[in-house]
C-alpha cells in the first residue's frame, strides 16, 4: 500500500511539472495568407502589441519568424520561397493577462508551429560579426520613459528613429546595413530613444568629389560614433544560426 501512494504521488508530481513546463500559448488566435497584399514593407517587422493582444499587418512568414526568435534576417536560414515577400499574413493573437514580449514571443513560435508547420532547428557556426560596444565618453542618447511600444521609423535611408528601443533591437537593424551579425555588447540593458541623421555625412562625401562612390557603411560608422556614442569592432565569433527545416505556404483553418 504505501509502495502505491508513493507512486500516486509520484504520477502527480510529474503532472504538476508537465503543466507547468508546457509552452506558453495564446487563447485564440487567427492566422490567415493575405489574397491581396499589396504595398511595401518596412525593414523590420514591428507587430501591435496591446495587454495580451499581438497583431500582425501584412507580415511574410520570414519576418514572423524573425521576430518570434528574436533574430535578424542574417541570423536566420531560410529556403528560398521564403525570402520573398509573398505570400504575407495577418495575424491577430490573443492571452490571458497582460504577457510580456519575451511571452509573446515564445507564444508566437507556438502558433507558427501549429499553423504553418514550423519546424527549425539550431546550428552555431563560426562567423566574422561586428560587436556594438561603447565609444569613449559613452552613449549619446537618453534612456526612454513610460512604457511605450518600440517603433522604428527610416526616412531618405539616411535617417533612423527608434522609440523605446533595446540595444538588441538597434543591433538587429544594423545587421541590415552591415552585412553581417551585428551582437550587442554595450551591456545597456534598458529601453533608449535614438535619432541619427547620416545625411550631413553624405553631404559632406558628396561635396568632395566622391558623389558616386560613396562608402555608406563607412557613414554610418561614423555616424554612430559621433551621433551616438558607439563603436562597431569587427570580430570572429560563433553565432547560433536559425535553420528553418519546414514551413507550409497556407495556415491551417483557425
Amino acid at each position: 500500500m504505501k509502495i502505491n501512494v508513493f507512486l500516486l504521488l509520484l504520477v502527480g508530481a510529474a503532472a504538476c511539472f508537465a503543466q507547468t513546463a508546457a509552452e506558453p500559448a495564446f487563447d485564440v488566435a487567427s492566422v490567415r495568407a493575405n489574397t491581396d497584399p499589396g504595398g511595401d514593407r518596412p525593414g523590420r517587422p514591428i507587430p501591435e502589441i496591446s495587454g495580451g493582444t499581438l497583431i500582425f499587418h501584412n507580415e511574410p512568414l520570414l519576418f514572423l519568424i524573425e521576430w518570434a526568435y528574436d533574430l535578424p534576417q542574417v541570423q536566420v536560414e531560410a529556403p528560398s520561397w521564403m525570402t520573398m515577400v509573398d505570400p504575407r499574413f495577418e495575424i491577430t493573437a490573443k492571452a490571458t493577462g497582460s504577457p510580456s514580449e519575451t511571452q509573446m514571443r515564445l507564444m508566437l513560435r507556438k502558433l507558427l508551429a501549429d499553423r504553418l508547420g514550423l519546424k527549425t532547428h539550431t546550428d552555431s557556426r563560426s562567423m566574422q560579426v561586428y560587436a556594438l560596444t561603447l565609444a569613449k565618453g559613452g552613449p549619446k542618447f537618453q534612456e526612454a520613459t513610460g512604457n511605450g511600444q518600440f517603433s522604428l521609423a527610416r526616412s531618405n535611408n539616411f535617417v533612423l528613429t527608434a522609440h523605446n528601443a533595446r540595444m538588441a533591437d538597434l543591433a538587429q537593424g544594423l545587421s541590415g546595413e552591415a552585412g553581417r551579425v551585428v551582437v550587442d555588447e554595450t551591456g545597456l540593458k534598458g529601453r533608449y530613444e535614438i535619432h541619427m541623421d547620416l545625411g550631413p555625412y553624405i553631404q559632406r562625401a558628396a561635396d568632395g568629389g566622391n558623389a558616386g562612390q560613396l562608402d555608406v557603411q563607412s557613414i554610418m560608422f561614423t555616424g554612430l560614433q559621433d551621433l551616438l556614442g558607439l563603436k562597431l569592432e569587427p570580430r570572429k565569433e560563433n553565432v547560433d544560426v536559425l535553420v528553418i527545416d519546414h514551413a507550409e505556404k497556407v495556415p491551417t483553418e483557425n
